[in-house]
């Protein structure tokens, strides 16, 4: 088991494109992002909605495979409501997906 925060692809990705500024912020104010919902798993990515401040804001985790992007989603499920940083301190198995 691996803490969420050492998965390449932590912490995800908010915003609504690359243009989108807000990016910056999120990034360096990470414990202003919480979690409300995992919305859907589409192969390797793993799509959420979280708030910042009164905003909601759509973010997207991509990890290495299959696998490690449910045990993911499996995580923050459990989870919401915490903020990146708590959520990047929880353990997730990351494995392999063979099929």
């Amino acid at each position: 088991m691996k803490e969420l925060s050492s998965l390449s692809g932590w912490p995800p990705q908010g915003g609504g494109g690359p243009y989108d500024t807000r990016k910056e912020a999120f990034a360096s104010s990470p414990e202003s992002v919480t979690l409300k919902r995992v919305n859907r798993i589409v192969g390797t990515r793993v799509d959420m909605t979280c708030a910042f401040g009164k905003e909601i804001v759509d973010f997207r985790f991509f990890a290495t495979d299959k696998g490690t992007a449910e045990n993911v989603a499996k995580v923050l499920r459990f989870n919401a409501g915490k903020s990146l940083v708590d959520l990047g301190l929880l353990a997730v198995d990351d494995c392999e997906w063979s099929g």
